[in-house]
């Protein structure tokens, strides 16, 4: 299988694409429903493909690319994988179908509904791949695919909507619609027949989550979605109902220009041979062969901080770069599966779901008898004593006394425990092990034991290095258990696939790319912050202060909040580098900055604009319902976490009975709580460390009321009340 680059005609910022850090080469990354398809990236000069031009499928092939329309929103369909979502992925599919005719997508959005056809038309793109619909007006115009699949529009409502809903009886009801989709068709039609329905027009960059929250908050009392996107907002939100199915199932197309009919053959071809292959049992119990046959290596894993996350829009974590490159080495598509704990990957695994779990797993007795193998250990690590620092070390065994520990019942930190707790039981030193909840992750363990909650508890070193750079009240003690080994678990049939991934950690194990990633993860400071390196001169607050006023003035910030962010992102220093690769002084990520023409961010100007228009760019994509001393702060939180993960806060606050329009102790609030696992798992983007958006403003509003008191001119942001 061949890799290629996969283009972005467009001036925004993709949430969809991001950079990898393990070489000096830019990397892109396109992942649709957990498939990581992982390309080279050698971007060319933009302006060769914008030209207009009415390609047939020879020319296409001749030129070895395939231009897809799609939506502009529709490019943002980034998130962690769900359990058992089925979502049916196009736009995963059309670049399946230009690898396989050795074609380099290239991906054309489009801002409207109503101006994809005339685009197509035109010649800006050789493919239309955003949900269309058949109808009469589509028919005439352009040539149409066979089915994909088949969806209806359906009226829903907030799950505490107590009115019955009938469909020749929407009287009164306020039914929010954006005018330029197919949904507007639908519901004008009816109210020809019922003149009393009151439309509300929505924005045409309004999301799913973002109808189901005006739902919730009573604005209004219906919205209208496709029954396709249903299936999988219900995998994250169950605060919404289906009350009425308005139309027929109809088929979900792509669509081609008139004069491109072998492009239509080919493509119908594809659709075929992929509906033929849906068809096939979800369960693959065999070795590499089938798993190559395939194209799919297909991961077990726990969303946390050691083994997967989504962080600033990048996939991250050691358990994902280490399998991540095996299956580039093996030329394989990596699929991932989230799993809630222990027994759901080993079911997993054994059940044929998925190929491999890489999860930080030690062999231990009980492992043993289960029906899996074990690779050589990839990672070495101890058990360690985890305590708060305001407290004294614990340095030997007979300081346990009257101690509690809090550990989960399927780690190894309980078999350890409990040996230990027989053996001083005997020498008088009496301990008290505790069940801590198998959904909750080490990490969140650990913050118990820092906020008080729990007394003790046992981690791995690497987990607790981790820790380290986020938390200056941990400490580490006595060393309960001696170095061991992680390993990757296989199904006991797997013997090609555990041989292949032997010889992996045999040949890259402690080699440059094994060691810079687990530099990025266990040895690099996240923590750029030192209060200590503030300027008090009273003349100014960095050597930057003109440039930074005059690129504020420009995208419309105050300068002095820029000032502390600059600040906090790195310390003024324009060649700072940050663990995941970011750079210059506001810690652009190499991807983001290419994207708005920035090729150096260790220039000043550079690395500003590069941010700054990174920022206008969130703050315009916030909308305009947020009042200005608001929006600065999810400005900032979307900033160093995501907009993915912004909108999961948000949307957990309205569920919490929270504000999803106020950050201090409201989203600020919900953020701490998605790194733990009964509420990231059923979110869109999954875990996140949100204490460190939360810190991050936290320290900026810190900053920035020094500034203000320093530079006393008029703000332009306030103080949020």
């Amino acid at each position: 299988m061949k890799f290629f680059s996969i283009i972005f005609l467009t001036s925004f910022f993709l949430i969809s694409s991001c950079s990898d850090q393990s070489d000096d080469k830019l990397v892109s990354t396109i992942e649709f429903d957990g498939e990581l398809l992982k390309i080279k990236h050698n971007l060319p000069n933009h302006q060769q493909y914008q030209k207009k031009s009415v390609a047939d499928w020879n020319t296409i092939n001749k030129n070895k690319q395939l231009r897809i329309i799609v939506l502009h929103d529709y490019q943002f369909n980034k998130f962690i994988q769900l359990e058992s979502s089925n979502y049916n992925n196009e736009l995963m599919s059309i670049i399946d179908f230009s690898i396989e005719n050795n074609l380099t997508p290239i991906i054309v959005p489009i801002r409207s509904i109503a101006n994809l056809t005339p685009a197509l038309k035109m010649g800006l793109g050789d493919i239309i791949v955003s949900q269309l619909t058949v109808n009469e007006e589509r028919k005439q115009q352009i040539n149409l695919t066979d089915p994909l699949y088949y969806s209806s529009e359906q009226l829903i409502t907030a799950k505490s909507f107590d009115k019955e809903i009938l469909i020749d009886q929407l009287h009164d009801l306020k039914i929010g619609v954006r005018k330029d989709s197919s949904y507007w068709e639908v519901i004008t039609g009816l109210t020809k027949e019922q003149s009393d329905i009151h439309l509300v027009e929505l924005n045409q960059r309004i999301t799913s989550d973002e109808k189901i929250n005006k739902l919730n908050s009573g604005e209004l009392d219906a919205v209208i979605e496709d029954s396709n996107n249903l299936i999988l907002i219900k995998e994250y939100r169950q605060d919404f109902k289906t009350a009425l199915q308005l139309s027929k199932e109809r088929p979900i197309v792509w669509g081609v220009r008139k004069d491109n009919p072998d492009l239509l053959k080919q493509l119908n071809l594809y659709i075929k041979k992929e509906k033929l292959r849906q068809q096939l049992p979800e369960v693959r119990l065999g070795d590499l062969k089938e798993i190559k046959k395939s194209r799919q290596l297909r991961l077990i894993t726990r969303n946390n901080s050691s083994t997967y996350f989504l962080w600033k829009n990048k996939l991250m974590g050691f358990e994902y770069d280490l399998v991540r490159q095996f299956a580039k080495q093996q030329k394989l598509n990596l699929k991932i599966l989230i799993a809630d704990d222990f027994d759901q990957m080993i079911k997993w695994l054994e059940n044929g779901h998925g190929d491999i779990i890489s999860s930080g797993l030690i062999k231990t007795l009980e492992r043993k008898k289960l029906p899996v193998k074990f690779s050589e250990p990839y990672l070495y690590v101890k058990e360690i004593i985890v305590q708060r620092k305001d407290e004294k070390k614990i340095t030997s065994y007979n300081e346990l006394e009257g101690r509690s520990f809090f550990v989960r019942k399927s780690s190894p930190y309980w078999a350890t425990l409990n040996s230990f707790q027989k053996q001083l039981k005997v020498l008088g030193v009496n301990f008290s092990i505790n069940l801590a909840p198998e959904i909750m992750e080490t990490e969140e363990i650990i913050k118990r034991v820092l906020d008080g909650k729990y007394d003790l508890t046992l981690a791995d070193s690497h987990i607790i290095d981790i820790e380290k750079n986020w938390h200056n009240n941990i400490q580490s003690s006595l060393v309960l258990r001696g170095k061991h080994g992680q390993r990757w678990l296989v199904r006991k049939n797997s013997k090609e696939l555990l041989n292949e991934l032997n010889k992996f950690i045999d040949k890259e194990y402690k080699s440059l790319f094994y060691n810079i990633s687990y530099n990025k993860y266990f040895n690099n400071s996240r923590n750029l912050f030192n209060e200590s390196t503030r300027k008090s001169n009273d003349n100014k607050i960095s050597s930057y202060d003109k440039l930074i006023k005059e690129m504020a003035k420009k995208y419309g910030f105050d300068w002095r909040l820029i000032a502390a962010q600059v600040n906090k992102e790195s310390h003024f220093d324009p060649k700072a580098k940050s663990w995941v690769g970011a750079s210059g002084l506001l810690q652009v990520m190499p991807r983001t900055a290419k994207q708005v023409g920035v090729s150096n961010l260790e220039d000043p100007r550079q690395g500003l604009k590069a941010g700054m228009k990174y920022m206008a760019w969130l703050d315009k994509q916030l909308g305009d319902d947020l009042p200005a001393d608001v929006k600065i702060w999810f400005t900032l939180a979307a900033y160093n976490a995501g907009l993915g993960h912004l909108k999961d806060a948000q949307n957990l606050a309205s569920k919490q009975g929270l504000d999803p329009n106020r950050w201090f102790g409201h989203v600020e609030t919900t953020f701490l709580l998605l790194s733990q696992p009964k509420y990231h798992k059923h979110t869109q983007y999954g875990y996140v460390r949100g204490i460190e958006p939360v810190t991050y403003i936290k320290k900026i509003q810190v900053l920035y009321d020094f500034y203000l008191k320093k530079f006393p001119d008029e703000p332009l942001v306030k103080e949020e009340s």
